[in-house]
């Protein structure tokens, strides 16, 4: 279908993708009509061809992890070619970075002459071809490699009229977002008179019959706030709209169960002594092994939250299973809710946390207000429920209405014995042959490895819904209600401001300002060096010096000043570890008696989190500190943290810092160690560039999150 929208395009195609792929074959086998059935190659035959044609990509400037899956963008014959030379003129293509750390261009948009869009969870991408049959043996389902892929599941609405004009306008705000300004055939596709007297062919497929006419569109959006531009959380609220409106079913399909935000209003839902049957559809994997132990550990966990909550029995939570297919499972990467055959909504958005504040996305939704719209609502829920049930649309309809036909009950109940009949006489036996080709759907029981459910932080960490500033990261962590009151944020910046004056003057009137004489220091360290005391002192020095809360950025830079980089920063790393060991066995000492007595209110919420939270929490709160080094220490110890995890914690946390450290101490050395004030001049003045640099990104990144 996509393929016919591509050729009669005449004026423009605009792309708005999180990964695409030139060599995707979009039909399979040939149809034999003379256009090619390549992705990349059709997109060039039409440049060639119409010369009034102009072609806009956006893709998502995606993150290292996805480099083997993607496309290279600098080899090869890619028409989208990341140099511009080496691109069709015509052919307009931009990397979109244009988002928060850790955030994706996630909106997926194919938009032809302003007159006509797609919209959904579909990429045009190596991995997302196959039949509506999704068949284990499915010949034709291969990738541009000619490797078969398990099946996969995805849905995609077609739309013309305004909602293709308001959709195109969607997207060159992101295009001039990303840098791209406003082209002025992207401006002309707003404009109905345009659409009605340049575009010289419809691009509607042929073979498709629309599914409603004249039909309102509702455009919902997430976009994450970044730079000048304010948050938009659409997505998020018309989820929530749509859970606490339904009253008899909500349908969903979705690739990810992991948002706080949508768990807690299923939960308000199925905690409800009347509400809706809840039907959810989820892969049983959702990837590879690092997803299967972060995403689908977080699922597991929400799942048992909402089981434990479900009194009334309205939850009914499964996955398709194939076992022709072995070990593979088939991928539903659709996302899609109707609820109560009334209100569909399908788009781009996942129910991640990420997808309701941190990527963009797209969501359309229709409203049935007709009994005509209803209907045809009813029968797409049919058509999907019967295919994961090798079951015609007729076949469900019937076993449905023999559930409403028994009169007693609400509409829920009805529902309730209804999914009932249709899930569970569709069980497949627990060894299924493994040539059945037949579709099941299972029940998707939640599976919570102890060990690997206690090193799994908070999910918002793993599946954040905002960038990650260290302030939201230390409230996260550690909690908010931990967070000072105004008036010991001012005693502590009086009191810095009073001991940075008491240096001052010791540095200037004492002879404790001798200390910085550079060829002062420069002796000391060769004599440190070639010393075999050297290193026993300053491990000394160090775990000392840490224990009387001296802050620990500073040692570690003293450190590596004294020692080559490699050497300085591993004593700088073994002295961290000594002295987290050390703090850590003063606090455990006299400190644990007092905390087990008042592990109650804020204390005890802090030891809940540190505790369970394992390796990564303690990772977490030495890449991002929200503590001093020493203050830490002495907590983890009276809250009796677990001492590997916090050891191996401190390790892996620290490591990154200190070798930054290392590297930037041994050009400092080197200047150090010249004594013209030309140099010295030059370190101050890296020093304050440096310090105003990081104080003004922290303010910047605290602005825009």
């Amino acid at each position: 279908m996509l393929r016919q929208s591509l050729i009669a395009a005449r004026r423009c195609i605009a792309i708005a993708a999180w990964d695409i792929h030139s060599r995707l074959e979009l039909v399979r086998p040939d149809p034999g009509d003379g256009w090619p059935t390549a992705f990349g190659d059709l997109l060039t035959r039409l440049l060639d061809l119409r010369h009034e044609l102009e072609i806009f990509i956006l893709l998502w400037d995606y993150a290292p992890i996805y480099a083997l899956e993607r496309e290279p963008l600098f080899f090869g014959e890619v028409p989208w070619h990341k140099d511009a030379k080496k691109r069709h003129p015509r052919l307009h293509f931009i990397l979109d970075d244009q988002h928060p750390l850790l955030g994706s261009q996630h909106q997926k948009l194919v938009l032809i002459d302003g007159a006509l869009a797609w919209s959904g969870g579909f990429d045009i991408s190596k991995w997302r071809w196959d039949s509506e049959a999704h068949r284990a043996d499915e010949p034709r389902r291969r990738d541009p490699d000619g490797d078969p892929y398990p099946p996969f599941h995805d849905l995609q609405l077609l739309l013309d009229g305004a909602a293709a004009r308001a959709l195109g306008e969607l997207f060159a705000e992101r295009w001039a977002r990303a840098g791209g300004g406003v082209p002025s055939v992207l401006q002309a596709q707003g404009s109905h008179h345009s659409v009605d007297t340049e575009a010289r062919s419809d691009p509607w497929p042929e073979s498709l019959e629309p599914l409603l006419r004249e039909q309102a569109i509702g455009i919902a959006r997430t976009l994450p706030r970044f730079k000048e531009y304010a948050e938009v959380r659409e997505v998020e609220q018309l989820y929530l709209d749509m859970i606490a409106a339904a009253r008899e079913l909500i349908y969903i399909e979705n690739q990810y169960l992991t948002s706080r935000a949508v768990a807690d209003a299923l939960r308000c839902s199925l905690s409800r002594p009347e509400g809706p049957q809840i039907l959810i559809i989820l892969p049983r994997e959702t990837g590879h092994w690092l997803e299967q132990h972060t995403m689908d550990l977080i699922r597991a966990r929400l799942l048992n939250e909402l089981q434990s909550v479900d009194q009334h029995g309205r939850l009914h939570c499964v996955y398709p299973d194939l076992p022709a297919l072995g070990d593979d499972c088939l991928m539903v990467h659709a996302k899609l809710m109707i609820t109560d055959d009334r209100v569909l909504r399908l788009g781009s958005s996942n129910l991640s946390n990420r997808s309701m504040g941190l990527d963009s996305e797209c969501d359309l939704c229709l409203i049935g207000e007709s009994e005509a719209a209803r209907t045809q609502i009813q029968q797409l829920r049919r058509r999907l429920l019967g295919m994961f049930l090798w079951r015609s649309p007729e076949e469900v309809a019937h076993i449905e209405q023999d559930a409403g036909a028994v009169a007693s009950g609400t509409a829920s109940a009805r529902w309730g014995r209804a999914l009932a009949r249709l899930l569970d006489d569709e069980q497949p036996p627990k060894r299924a042959e493994a040539g059945d080709e037949r579709l099941y759907l299972r029940v998707l029981e939640p599976e919570l490895d102890p060990e690997w459910n206690r090193q799994l932080p908070d999910e918002r960490l793993i599946d954040p819904d905002r960038s990650l500033s260290p302030d939201w990261v230390g409230d996260v962590v550690v909690g908010d209600e931990l967070e000072p009151q105004a008036r010991w944020r001012a005693l502590f910046g009086i009191g810095l401001v009073l001991a940075f004056l008491v240096l001052a003057a010791l540095w200037r009137w004492t002879p404790v300002g001798d200390w910085l004489e550079p060829q002062r220091l420069a002796e000391t360290a060769r004599t440190l060096t070639h010393s075999a005391w050297g290193v026993p002192i300053v491990l000394t020095a160090f775990v000392i010096a840490s224990l009387v809360a001296v802050p620990v950025t500073l040692l570690i830079l003293v450190t590596t000043l004294v020692f080559d980089p490699l050497l300085g920063a591993l004593i700088a790393l073994v002295a961290s570890a000594i002295a987290a060991v050390g703090g850590y066995g003063i606090g455990h000492y006299t400190g644990a008696k007092t905390a087990k007595k008042r592990l109650g209110g804020r204390l005890g919420e802090l030891r809940e989190r540190l505790t369970k939270g394992g390796i990564f929490t303690v990772v977490t709160l030495r890449i991002v500190p929200v503590a001093p080094f020493a203050v830490l220490n002495l907590l983890a110890g009276a809250l009796q943290v677990r001492f590997r995890d916090y050891v191996l914690g401190t390790l892996i946390g620290m490591a990154p810092g200190v070798i930054a450290m290392a590297l930037f101490s041994e050009g400092l050395l080197k200047l150090l160690g010249r004594t013209d004030m030309r140099s010295l001049a030059l370190v101050v003045g890296a020093v304050v560039l440096g310090g105003g640099l990081l104080w003004l990104g922290h303010r910047m990144l605290r602005k825009h999150v």
